[in-house]
């Protein structure tokens, strides 16, 4: 069946392959981030007339989120060779 009768019925990779299910465990990953910086991080907040000043204050959330899951994989990691050592 060609993509084009029916875009939403016949999608690429065809649903229920593995390709599929990969990409659908990729996009809701993503979308729980989105909620999660949206939530705490007052993302659904921005009021700023310019996509500039906006773009700016995504890139700076997203800045400060990572560095958080950075430091916290790394406290997590010291910690864990530490119960190994002991």
């Amino acid at each position: 069946m060609k993509i084009d009768t029916d875009i939403r019925r016949y999608s690429a990779p065809g649903r229920g392959s593995e390709a599929w299910k990969k990409l659908y465990k990729q996009r809701t990953a993503v979308e729980r981030v989105n909620a999660y910086l949206k939530e705490f991080f007052q993302l659904k907040n921005v009021r700023y007339r310019t996509g500039k000043k906006a773009k700016v204050h995504f890139d700076l959330i997203t800045l400060v989120y990572n560095a958080t899951k950075l430091a916290v994989d790394r406290i997590n990691k010291q910690m864990r060779e530490m119960k190994l050592a002991a």
